[in-house]
């Protein structure tokens, strides 16, 4: 056994092993695999629970992130709320302080009352007592009376005849010699040399003849006497005068008790109609001593001494003023040594021609005063009377403007001028304009010596002008000479700026003539100072400019305007000023003329303290005599002063030169008020027109192309036509009866004028010269608004209000300067300003724009994002650059410190070519040449209006877009390019039909806050909604409404007010309502109802908002609530307003026309319906259709007929014209393109003609043809004008909007008034202008 061998055994036991541990590691594999599975489904487990948290999580981030936004939203509004309520505490705390002297004034009237009361009682008893008297005298009257008669018979009266005689003739030659006296030639003759001594002569000769006069009068009477009447007689007479005088007495006192005591009129007329009773017998007893002749000598006596003492006071009075005035005359003297003896004899005239014109007008304005104050009736019209006295203040303030005085300081004194009305608009741009020389001391040697040790520039240092704060904290503007040489300072953000320049100019004779003129501006940083030395002399030296550029992107000069001085010449003595100001007062002569574009003249100050009343006349060299209208009034001159008129032959020729960047202004109107005619000049978006009325026909006439104001001559010439005539040979004119014009105005129109004709054009802004009537210069009898001189470097158009982004390449060429500019906007999205380098890469784009009110500057391909919304409404500024080290942006002098990104696509996702609806003023960048604004008059968009800041978007002549008014059935919406953004109608909006509305968008603050409205009504209905907002709360509804012809203002049940007169008479009512804390208002044409009463000061809690409407209720519910009218007034209703600023643009509409009564032309206006000629046309015959177009969207179906298979369209698309004819198996069309635009505002000849299978289509000078459908249906069909109601395989769908007129077929003219009919917003027979 042992020799026996294992081996196969081993063998299997090994391979039995290998297995055994080949299970083992199965079995243990298998159990680790049941274990990691049951982890992994515990893990599995796990991260599903982790997913369902984190997507929790996720929604609760989500939710926070909008409560976060939320909380951001409701932060701003928060301080926006914030800051209104700290302004109304501020005006509540202001109200409650000047409550308190009004109390007391009250409390002191109510105790006068009292005592008037007790005094009228008193008055009352004494007038009975007297009244008793009289009674009881009336009876000795007649007694003596018939005693006086008895005597009478007995003497012999011969010699009192002769001596009334002799008295009547001495009083007749009293009287001419007074008359002479009063009516000398010498009083009225021509001031020139020793004037005032003839004056002074004449008035003593009429002294003396006066009091010649006066003794005659005294030895008549001596004489009368002397005469001797019967002694009895006498007797008689003195207790018959004692008796008339004691009458005459009590009825003085009638008459004063009656004007005194109108509350006690019932009771005083029972004694008045006694007194009037007494008064007749006192008459009937006075004819009957007239018999005596003597009293009436008496009388007649008494009545001359009267009149010679009043006569010797105003000789004396007049004879004093005129010493004074001669004695300032003699001031004013010439003293120039320069000048030769022709120039001062010039200079004297032009004085006194000045200084008599001074007079005149001052005296006419007092005169003016004082007829107004006499006229005044207790209910007259007080808005009127106070209108025509700021009109005369602001003529006089022109008046004085236009003085060419300098003011002489003597280091005394200073003035305060009036700060700018309107400080934000020297925020960003500052221009002054000022004369300067500097007086000299005359020290002796010793005094110049211990100057010299003293201070070797002490005398050369003077303050000259300041304007900033109060308390000179803060930013300023200010100059100062040192060491005689003119410093000028500006302080922006905390950092001062100086622009050191030239010497001034020093004289030691306080006469002299010599000015610099000084020119300071600054825009945003930068600033320019131009001298001009010896200005007012022939050999002016301009100065080399001085020029401050600092490396800072802080530019605006904030101010406070209840806290803001001007001092010039220096300053209060409690006041410190700046110490780059702190200097000695100014010593000199000094004459301001204009702050930016605005005239300042010193003498139209605030206060003066210590200032020299001696002036200089500034002599100021000029070739010709220039006017700059300021843009708020006008000159007027009457024809009769100028030329003499004999007949209505009479031709007028005016010439006259205007220098202006304006592209809307008034600049010239004729009137003849007898024959209610008129004619106007304008310019309105560039073009020239002229408008009038005569005859009772209205007149117009318009330049083909845009014609510019800057140095432009016109020429008007009124006969037989009245023609305008404009650059060359080209004019416009209208037909003209010849009529005898009353008066003209230039570059304006009062109020009363522009209201009476719908004058909308505003007033010129820019300067006039070279005016001539029939070849002779202008006397004008009125001027407002108009100064001396014309600022030519300040007359570029500086604001805008835009409807898309402005290229600035067409102003400037751009570089990596800063770019600066104002700009206020409530739009959220939209590019304000764009740029496109030379390059023409997108990496030098430059644009800046607002993404959901953040302002976003892009350049460079990279974007800076402020931190805070600025599409507020209010007027932001802002500063951008182009860095080496990246994007610069300041906002309001605080710079932006967000990070930048590098990409723009992401920051201009929202924009999604949305345009920016805003305005900018006072752009600017140092590439542009000169320290000033940019002239946005010179840009190449046409999207713009120049001029004028306006925050209302275009009107949409669509529907609401609100879900809710979905259920109304419209017309197909206007679709297609507008012409350009639409201007508020003139004349108002036509509410045609009942159902007719507009609505509006207003700010909430606006409309909870003492909301005050205005607008214009003229209907004749009896019935209708005028105006109506909804609300929460105590107020649901605010109504406007007419009822029984009753304008009815209405704040819920039992507070309703209304107008007692009719209003529904087809003219216009200007309607004013207004909603304060305890009460409400309505006046209608300047007559205001019994206001209504909110009790519990439910105003203070108003809770009204949007929208605004104007016209019927769109949703039909308020009759269902209220007794009020459901629909619209069929009428007009213009100028409407919210807070005195005007909303003039609807955000919606619904059949609202155009108000075509005033401002219209003949021709059909299509608002979006259409007209309808049933079985009118027939498309297959030959045929000519010719028509006249002027669009107001570029894309419109114009005509269609349809007629079996086969039709006819006539449509616009984009500026083409095209024709389509389809005989039901093909169609031919024929498209045109004009020369020029048909958005131009001008009438386009259109013709469209089949003949001979020949389809042709011409447009003004332009055809094209083609050849037609070979077979078309002869049978007649509707012709459709203007659109149809539905989709019928037309070219375009949506409906023309603009005028048609002279629509003629196969040349007989188409008649839309019969045989047709109008469906929706059709005007037939009226357009508007444009």
């Amino acid at each position: 056994m042992r020799e026996r061998g294992c081996a196969a055994q081993r063998d299997k036991a090994g391979s039995e092993q290998e297995e055994a541990h080949k299970l083992l590691d199965l079995i243990i594999m298998t159990i680790h695999m049941a274990t990691n599975e049951a982890a992994l489904n515990q893990t599995a487990a796990s991260l599903m629970a982790s997913d369902s948290s984190l997507r929790d999580l996720a929604e609760r981030m989500s939710h926070a992130e909008d409560a976060v936004h939320r909380t951001q939203d409701l932060n701003l509004k928060s301080g926006t709320t914030l800051q209104h309520l700290q302004h109304l505490q501020a005006q509540v705390e202001k109200e409650n302080s000047t409550l308190l002297p009004v109390t007391e004034m009250t409390r002191d009237l109510l105790k006068n009352i009292t005592d008037i009361l007790l005094m009228l009682e008193e008055i009352k008893l004494e007038f009975e007592n007297h009244a008793a008297q009289l009674d009881g005298a009336k009876l000795k009257l007649f007694n003596k009376l018939n005693h006086i008669q008895r005597i009478m018979a007995k003497v012999d009266i011969t010699k009192v005849e002769e001596h009334a005689e002799e008295l009547n003739r001495l009083a007749t030659e009293f009287q001419q010699v007074l008359h002479n006296a009063t009516n000398s030639t010498d009083l009225h003759s021509v001031l020139g040399t020793g004037a005032y001594n003839g004056i002074i002569n004449a008035l003593e000769k009429a002294e003396m003849a006066a009091n010649q006069s006066s003794e005659a009068s005294e030895q008549a009477l001596k004489d009368v006497k002397g005469g001797g009447l019967v002694n009895r007689a006498e007797g008689l007479k003195d207790n018959s005068s004692h008796l008339q005088t004691e009458a005459n007495e009590t009825q003085t006192d009638l008459e004063m008790l009656s004007h005194t005591v109108n509350a006690h009129k019932v009771r005083v007329n029972k004694q008045k109609e006694k007194g009037e009773s007494l008064r007749m017998d006192i008459s009937t007893i006075s004819d009957d001593l007239k018999k005596i002749k003597r009293n009436d000598s008496e009388v007649l006596i008494e009545s001359a001494k009267t009149a010679a003492s009043a006569s010797n006071y105003t000789v004396s009075n007049v004879t004093e003023r005129l010493k004074n005035i001669s004695q300032e005359l003699e001031r004013i003297t010439f003293h120039n040594v320069s000048l030769n003896v022709d120039d001062i004899l010039n200079d004297s005239d032009l004085a006194l021609e000045s200084l008599n014109a001074s007079f005149s007008v001052l005296s006419d304005n007092i005169t003016q005063v004082e007829a107004f104050s006499r006229e005044l009736s207790p209910g007259a019209n007080m808005t009127e009377t106070i209108r025509q006295i700021k009109d005369l203040i602001e003529e006089t303030r022109t008046f004085v403007n236009r003085l060419p005085l300098a003011t002489t300081f003597n280091g005394k004194g200073h003035i305060e001028l009036h700060p700018p009305r309107k400080p934000e608009d020297i925020k960003a741009f500052t221009a002054v304009d000022l004369l300067l020389n500097l007086h000299q001391n005359n020290h002796s040697k010793a005094n110049r010596r211990r100057k010299r040790r003293q201070g070797k520039h002490k005398d050369a240092n003077f303050f000259v002008f300041y304007l900033g704060n109060k308390n000179a904290s803060g930013d300023y503007i200010g100059m100062a000479i040192r060491r005689n040489v003119l410093i000028c300072v500006y302080k922006l953000g905390g950092v001062v700026h100086e622009v050191e320049t030239s010497q001034i100019t020093t004289t030691t004779n306080v006469k002299s003539f010599d000015f610099d003129r000084v020119m300071f501006y600054r825009v945003y940083q930068d600033a320019e100072v131009n001298i001009t030395r010896n200005f007012t002399s022939q050999k002016r030296v301009s100065l080399p400019l001085k020029r401050n550029l600092p490396n800072t992107m802080t530019g605006i000069l904030d101010l406070d305007p209840n806290n803001l001085v001007f001092y010039v010449g220096g300053y209060p003595e409690d006041f410190t000023p700046p110490a780059e100001l702190r200097y000695p007062k100014y010593r000199g002569a000094m004459k301001l003329s204009y702050i930016n574009d605005n005239p300042v003249c010193l003498f139209n100050y605030k206060r003066a303290i210590n200032v020299n009343t001696t002036q200089c006349a500034v002599t100021i060299p000029r070739l010709e005599v220039t006017d700059y209208y300021e843009g708020t009034g006008y000159r007027m001159a009457c024809m009769k002063t100028i030329i003499k008129m004999p007949n209505t032959n009479k031709n007028i020729l005016l010439k006259f030169h205007t220098n202006s960047r304006e592209t809307n202004a008034l600049l010239f109107y004729i009137e003849n008020e007898l024959q209610e005619s008129f004619f106007y000049v304008f310019v309105e978006q560039g073009f020239l027109k002229l408008q009038g009325q005569q005859a009772g026909q209205e007149l117009r006439a318009q330049s083909a192309e845009k014609v510019s104001l800057f140095d432009k001559y016109f020429v008007i010439y009124i006969a037989d036509k009245f023609t305008v005539q404009y650059q060359h040979e080209q004019n416009i004119h209208t037909e003209h009866i010849r009529s005898n014009y009353s008066s003209f105005y230039i570059g304006g129109l009062p109020a009363q004028l522009r209201q009476r004709h719908n004058i909308t054009a505003p007033p010129l802004r820019g300067c006039v010269d070279r005016v001539r009537l029939n070849g002779d210069t202008i006397k004008y009898n009125r001027t407002i608004g108009v100064s001396d001189r014309c600022p030519h470097t300040l007359l570029g158009v500086r604001a805008a209000t835009l409807y898309s982004a402005l290229s600035v390449d067409s102003l400037f060429v751009r570089n990596k300067q800063p770019i600066s500019l104002g700009f206020r906007s409530k739009d959220r999205h939209g590019a304000i300003l764009r740029s496109r380098s030379q390059g023409s890469t997108s990496v030098n784009n430059f644009q800046l724009s607002l993404s959901d009110g953040y302002v976003v500057f892009s350049s460079d391909n990279h974007t800076l994002k402020s931190d805070k919304r600025y599409n507020d409404g209010s007027w932001h500024y802002l500063s951008a650059a182009t860095r080496p080290t990246g994007l610069e942006l300041s906002i309001d002098n605080v710079n932006v410190t967000q990070e930048q990104s590098p990409h723009i696509r992401l920051m201009d996702q929202n924009l999604n070519g949305k345009t920016f609806e805003g305005c900018i003023a006072n752009l600017y960048s140092r590439s542009q040449q000169g320290i000033i604004p940019a002239d946005l008059s010179l840009s190449q968009m046409g999207n713009e209006i120049l001029g004028l800041c306006s925050l209302d978007s275009p009107p949409q002549t669509g529907h609401s877009p609100a879900p809710m008014l979905s259920k109304h059935k419209h017309t197909q919406d206007p679709a297609g390019t507008q012409c350009r953004p639409q201007q508020p109608h003139r004349g108002g909006y036509q509410l045609s039909e009942a159902n007719s509305w507009l609505n509006y968008t207003v700010p909430q603050e606006d409309l909870n806050y003492r909301p005050h409205f205005s607008l214009e009504v003229k209907t004749k209905s009896s019935k209708g909604l005028i105006l109506h907002l909804s609300g929460r709360g105590v107020i649901p509804l605010l109504a406007l409404y007419m009822a029984n012809g009753k304008v009815k203002m209405f704040l819920g049940q039992e507070r309703i007010i209304f107008h007692k007169q009719k209003s529904n008479d087809g003219k216009w009512h200007k309607i004013e309502f207004s909603v304060e804390s305890s009460n409400f208002h309505l006046l209608v044409d300047g007559i205001r109802v019994t206001d209504g009463v909110l009790p519990n000061n439910e105003g203070s809690a108003l809770d009204l908002h949007n929208p605004v409407y104007l016209g019927g209720d769109p949703l039909r519910k308020i009759s269902h609530i209220y007794d009020i009218p459901t629909d619209s007034i069929i009428g007009c209703i213009r100028n409407f307003k919210i807070n005195e600023e005007a909303i003039v643009k609807p955000k919606a509409s619904h059949k609202a026309l155009p108000c075509l009564d005033e401002h219209n032309v003949m021709g059909t206006y299509f608002g979006g319906g259409h007209i309808i000629l049933d079985n009118y046309f027939t498309a297959g015959s030959d045929f000519v259709l010719a028509f006249e177009l002027r669009p107001q969207r570029l894309t419109g179906l114009l005509f269609h007929v349809q007629s079996h298979k086969a039709s006819l369209n006539v449509f616009l698309m984009e500026n083409k014209v095209g024709v389509e004819v389809n005989d039901g198996n093909r169609a031919v069309s024929v498209e045109v393109t004009p020369p020029q635009n048909l958005c131009d505002g001008k009438f386009h000849m259109v013709s469209v003609s089949k003949k001979h299978e020949v389809i042709k289509l011409t447009v003004d000078s332009v055809s094209d043809q083609r050849d037609g459908p070979s077979k078309l249906h002869s049978t007649k069909g509707s012709l459709y004008i203007g659109g149809i109601a539905k989709q019928n395989g037309s070219p375009v769908s949506s409906p023309f909007v603009g005028c048609l007129r002279n629509v003629k077929v196969d040349d007989k003219p188409v008649a839309f008034e019969t045989g047709s009919r109008v469906v929706g917003l059709v005007s037939i027979n009226k357009c508007p202008v444009d």
